[in-house]
């Protein structure tokens, strides 16, 4: 399966200009164990022909436009688990960072700097009385 699952990523993330492919990234190593990813990714190896992992790039290219045509949102779901198992990879951050020059890194919480939240803005939808209706009440209506 690791050799099929390789063949997969690699022929999705070939690498390049500076890029890792994605085997050099270690997806196919990270995917299987991923709670919510593997299972997806796992379905849809079995989806592939038997001797895939042996097919040229272009042939495997082939098979997987041919299986994205039959089953896109299937498809899909395998994109979003090889992508963002992908760009999670710390090779492929060094590698986004080196182009465009900026640090790679999640938003919060050891991203960047936010300045401090200003609790002015809230002064408009506190000042409003409730919009829901508090469950404890029988037929209680805002």
């Amino acid at each position: 399966m690791t050799d099929r699952l390789r063949a997969l990523v690699d022929t999705m993330l070939p690498g390049g200009e500076g890029f890792p492919s994605g085997s050099a990234a270690n997806v196919p190593e990270w995917l299987p164990g991923h709670s919510r990813f593997g299972p997806v990714v796992a379905g849809f190896l079995d989806a592939l022909p038997g001797e895939f992992e042996h097919m040229s790039s272009s042939e495997r290219t082939d098979v997987l436009s041919a299986l994205e045509a039959d089953d896109p949102q299937r498809f899909n779901e395998v994109v979003i688990a090889v992508y963002s198992a992908y760009y999670n990879r710390p090779g492929v951050l060094r590698a986004i960072e080196s182009a465009c020059g900026y640090k790679a890194v999640p938003p919060q919480p050891g991203g960047y700097e936010l300045p401090p939240f200003d609790e002015s803005i809230l002064a408009v939808p506190k000042s409003r009385p409730p919009s829901w209706c508090d469950p404890g009440e029988e037929g209680g209506s805002p």
